[in-house]
């Protein structure tokens, strides 16, 4: 690993405009970790990817890697690209790095881990204990009705656990980042992040794209010191250069730029459209997100706070379903042995045989209503949440409850957009869908049918990627901006359109699905009191 963290020395030279140069995309996602080449018109030139091995799970709850083995896996793949494709290192004239979000880890004084990464998907919990906050701040919570919402909060904040179960070794820690700002530092020797990387349980102001001030409610909130938080830089900017260290490890040429991008949400979004005008995106991963770009700073639920995109001048309006087409993937884990077999024996994904099986079982499985509300959130879906599935009989099966559960994920989808369409005060006239989810056809018409507008992908699947390599592309001198950059490197795929007969048929379902989750809510309430 990086042996120290030190200031970068120099900016990177700027590209002539009349070069055609590649840039470098690493994207260290949820279940891999890939090394992406572009060139200048978005073309992607070369790839390769390794699977994440699976996080640590001990104790119910707890998902957390290593930071060493990221850092090795960012290093093989980039290794592995080399090795395998025919492209050579001095045609790599600049980098970015996005990651997954919410991965936190502490680092001392060099920019080295003293503890684990805990992934976004680790769900341990502060107590109720912990030291309250000032009675004025208390006070103001309660008039606004925010109390209980605050202190999930705090439970959920991962600082706060680890200030009551590692206390010592978080006040010792000279910081606490995301896996982004970590990697930065072992490939630049620039302990810095990004900030439209700042998705986290941490003190950071959402409006301001900044640490929050010094007497913000959000340093007692959560335990932190204003010195712990690592410098940020602005998208597309210089972050520094590939380190000695990190060239030899990966046969990058040392003192290639390397350049701000974003979180993996944030790049994917933007590459798709967030931001262009009457377009709402729609990532289908593992985690589904809707989003919504443009300038003003908008509230998708109040005090649920927008996001900072890749485009320093706009903001992302995002709802997220934490548990995603990732509920998929748990289904087949839990039911679906035997089509893990006949997907291997078609040598598809167990997700893509799903898909494509699924197509005949009836709309509306039959009656099988599923309500994806596997994850609790702050505001939305709020703290008590918790997924149901309704309408058993003895026809049912596994391919209904695979079905009901990406109509399940689409409907709730929809009410996000719908919900957004008010905000926004006009309907979007097209949704732009990226992830896994989009690679299906029969995923793509039922969100056209669900939606009721037409919905489109792009020509290729690494959105993220593409993103990041939009920011390298303006950050090395070869577009001004990234919107000029986006023009000229994103291209569109498949157009799908609703069809009128299958709108009808899931206007109906989703009268239905609408009135399920507030009807169950109070239920959820005494539970989770028990448990």
């Amino acid at each position: 690993m990086n042996p120290a963290i030190t200031k970068a020395s120099a900016e990177p030279g700027v590209i002539s405009k009349d070069a055609n140069p590649y840039f470098l995309a690493l994207d260290y996602g949820t279940q891999s970790v890939r090394a992406l080449v572009f060139d200048r018109q978005g073309q992607l030139v070369a790839k390769r990817q390794h699977s994440v091995q699976p996080y640590r799970h001990g104790a119910p709850g707890v998902s957390e890697q290593s930071a060493e083995y990221c850092y090795r896996q960012l290093v093989d793949v980039v290794r592995g690209l080399f090795e395998h494709t025919q492209v050579l290192p001095a045609q790599i004239k600049g980098m970015a790095l996005t990651t997954q979000r919410a991965c936190t880890v502490l680092l001392d004084g060099d920019g080295q881990a003293v503890s684990p990464v805990y992934m976004w998907s680790d769900r341990r919990l502060a107590s109720d204990n912990l030291p309250p906050m000032a009675w004025y701040y208390r006070l103001g919570f309660f008039c606004i009705g925010l109390s209980r919402r605050i202190a999930y909060l705090r439970r959920a904040a991962k600082v706060n656990y680890l200030h009551e179960h590692q206390k010592d070794r978080l006040a010792a820690a000279d910081k606490v980042g995301l896996l982004s700002g970590y990697l930065i530092g072992q490939i630049t020797g620039r302990l810095v992040d990004s900030q439209a990387s700042q998705v986290a349980y941490l003190p950071f102001d959402y409006r301001r794209k900044a640490w929050a001030s010094p007497r913000s409610w959000r340093w007692q909130a959560l335990a932190s010191r204003p010195s712990q938080m690592v410098p940020l830089v602005a998208p597309t900017k210089s972050m520094g250069q590939v380190s000695e260290h990190f060239a030899k490890d990966t046969g990058l040429v040392p003192g290639l730029g390397v350049y701000g991008a974003g979180a993996d949400k944030a790049c994917e979004v933007y590459a798709a459209g967030c931001g262009e005008e009457d377009i709402a995106c729609i990532s289908l991963g593992s985690a589904a997100i809707l989003a919504w770009g443009g300038q003003n700073y908008l509230e998708a639920y109040r005090y649920l706070p927008a996001f900072p995109s890749i485009d320093e001048n706009d903001y992302i309006t995002e709802i997220q379903l934490e548990r995603g087409f990732w509920l998929l993937s748990w289904l087949i884990e839990q039911f679906g042995a035997q089509d893990v077999l006949e997907a291997n024996e078609l040598g598809i994904s167990p997700e893509q045989y799903i898909t494509q099986a699924i197509a005949k079982v009836a709309i509306g499985a039959d009656g099988l209503l599923l309500s994806p509300l596997w994850a609790q959130g702050m505001i939305y879906p709020g703290p008590e949440a918790r997924g149901s599935i309704v309408g058993f009989t003895p026809e049912h099966g596994r391919l209904h409850l695979y079905r009901a559960a990406i109509e399940g994920i689409l409907m709730t989808l929809k009410q996000g957009l719908l919900r957004l369409e008010r905000l926004k005060g006009s309907p979007f006239k097209v949704v732009r869908i990226t992830g896994g989810g989009a690679q299906s056809d029969l995923v793509m018409q039922m969100c056209a049918d669900i939606f009721n507008r037409p919905v489109e992908r792009l020509s290729l699947h690494e959105a993220s990627g593409l993103g990041a390599a939009m920011c390298c592309a303006v950050g090395a001198g070869i577009y001004p901006d990234l919107a000029s950059a986006r023009t000229q490197m994103r291209r569109l795929g498949e157009k799908f359109e609703p069809e009128a007969v299958h709108v009808a048929q899931y206007a109906r379902i989703f009268t239905a699905f609408e009135a399920l989750y507030p009807q169950i809510k109070p239920f959820f309430k005494k539970v989770n009191k028990q448990y």
